[in-house]
């Protein structure tokens, strides 16, 4: 298998021995996703996911409480009333000692009296990396880092991309300081033995550019910015030095810069060990290889647990536009990504596929500036590049949200993306950081996809009878399985057909063709279900 080659709260609080009070930095925690996000009855809700100041909240009492009362009220409960009455008839008051915003908004809410409460939400300068190089980066541009780096910057939780690839160059000064403990090299040409490669060492320069790309160490004044300024990196070594040549071409005709399924099913399961861990947390694997083969079943069987596990699995789509997408890449599990230029175009060279359709992206995949050996840099094609963007995305979106499985992290990038066209070429869209932190924070939920019921596609969307192709219909991964059922019904409910294959061929249980208009679609198997909808044109 190869590498995928082209390369502002204000004032000082007063003592209070049973509540909590500021120090030298103000306490920052997050309200919680499906939490008590606000309880105001008057005053618009809190979005949850926000950010707000640790050891105080608003609250606001009914007409005619007196001062004295409100105090009475608060103090009995555990809290402080503190400091004047701010504008609107707000009034501050201090936690007790360990309580959080969440456990007390609740709390004063119940309180008699009390007719609303609110959170003091937390302010940030407006985020742009200092790295002189950063205007070389259409990609962060493009894909809207800018805007979602003033909500998360990776910091929030440990989150680790794992590079699954030719070996970091571990001296890079934009990558050393990134670089978590333990990379390890899994030899191809030893039957994947496993043995400590730390700090780690290239074979050849691609996981170098490619580690760059998803998490270069970022607004220090030097080089490049990752997408993910804080997530670490993991070199997982799956090429020998003595097969690449610098540029990973075959370093001899007989060694060729290549690995196998034995040592990426270890690496894998390398990976699914340390997920979680304290010293990794969450692990995004980066898989920028590729060979334009079926998923083979072992390798199938190492991926699937490795997706239960929570792992978020990137791969590479393939550098050819016509036969499919690569392998990892089509295996179920994995969100395959695809390249675009600077003008959203797709890339000439990016592979097309139907499971692009179903669960690929697209990303910035030419002209990356990125990291290379020996601590320089240099401009990269390929879908190689694009996966690791995405990579570093799923970083920051589990980073703001560390709760989300690795199924639900993959579905905030797809249903953030900026769709773009034909849904086999360019997937769900091109990614959209922006919009994929908010979304994971819980401020998008115009974009959420039902908690009960997966999503599924239809394609092509809209459908013309009139053609020779089917409509298809793709399973999402969740789903998949045997049993497969699907019920066809217009947008007023009434049933038009139910199908067992995932195909249909525009006409109704009586044989007579459908009428244009906009059709929903159950699909069920013994794993579960999943709906989606799509139009008809005549």
């Amino acid at each position: 298998m190869e590498i995928q080659k082209k390369f502002a709260v204000f004032s000082l609080l007063p003592f209070c021995f049973f509540c909590a009070h500021s120090a030298n930095a103000l306490k920052v925690e997050r309200l919680p996703i499906a939490g008590p996000a606000s309880v105001s009855a008057a005053a618009p809700p809190a979005k949850p996911g926000r950010e707000v100041a640790s050891g105080r909240a608003f609250v606001e009492f009914g007409a005619g409480l007196s001062s004295a009362a409100a105090a009475g009220v608060v103090s009995a409960a555990g809290f402080e009333l503190v400091d004047g009455v701010y504008p609107g008839g707000w009034n501050l008051v201090l936690l007790p000692h360990g309580m959080s915003v969440s456990s007390a908004l609740s709390v004063l809410k119940s309180l008699p009296g009390v007719a609303a409460v609110e959170p003091s939400g937390v302010y940030h300068v407006k985020r742009k990396s200092s790295d002189p190089a950063l205007v070389l980066q259409y990609s962060l541009r493009r894909a809207d880092a800018f805007r979602a780096w003033d909500y998360e910057t990776g910091a929030s939780s440990r989150v680790t991309v794992a590079v699954m690839d030719t070996g970091i160059d571990g001296s890079h000064p934009e990558l050393v300081s990134k670089l978590a403990v333990g990379s390890q090299f899994f030899d191809p040409n030893n039957n994947g033995v496993q043995s400590l490669n730390d700090p780690p060492t290239p074979a050849c320069n691609h996981a170098t550019r490619v580690a760059g790309a998803a998490a270069a160490a970022s607004d220090n004044n030097y080089g490049i910015a990752g997408i993910s300024w804080d997530a670490r990196l993991l070199s997982l070594k799956i090429f020998n030095d003595a097969d690449c040549n610098t540029d990973c071409s075959d370093a001899a005709a007989a060694a060729a810069c290549s690995t196998d399924d034995v040592a990426i099913i270890k690496a894998i399961n390398y990976a699914v060990g340390l997920n979680n861990s304290a010293a990794a947390g969450r692990i995004v694997l980066n898989m920028s290889i590729g060979e334009g083969v079926a998923c083979s079943v072992p390798l199938q069987a190492a991926l699937t647990p490795a997706a239960t596990a929570g792992l978020v699995l990137i791969a590479a789509a393939g550098n050819s536009p016509v036969g499919g997408i690569d392998s990892p890449a089509n295996c179920l599990g994995v969100m395959p990504v695809g390249a675009t230029d600077i003008n959203d175009n797709i890339a000439s060279f990016s592979a097309r596929g139907t499971e692009m359709s179903s669960r690929g992206v697209v990303a910035p995949g030419v002209g990356i500036y990125t990291t290379d050996l020996r601590g320089s840099f240099a401009y990269g094609d390929g879908t190689s590049f694009a996966s690791p963007f995405a990579a570093g995305l799923a970083a920051l979106v589990l980073s703001a949200n560390p709760a989300l499985t690795g199924v639900q992290a993959g579905d905030i990038i797809r249903n953030s993306a900026d769709n773009l066209g034909s849904r086999e070429t360019y997937g769900f869209g091109r990614v959209n950081a922006y919009k994929a932190v908010l979304l994971a924070l819980g401020k998008l939920s115009s974009y959420s996809t039902s908690p009960d019921m997966a999503k599924a596609y239809a394609y092509p969307n809209p459908y013309k009878p009139s053609s020779t192709r089917p409509l298809a219909f793709s399973m999402p991964d969740s789903v998949f399985g045997s049993g497969l059922e699907i019920s066809i019904y217009t947008s007023e409910g009434e049933k038009v057909k139910k199908v067992s294959e995932p195909n249909w061929d525009g006409k109704n249980e009586a044989g007579y063709d459908v009428a244009s208009g906009v059709y929903l679609f159950f699909m069920k198997t013994d794993k579960g279900s999943a709906v989606g909808k799509f139009a008809v044109l005549r």
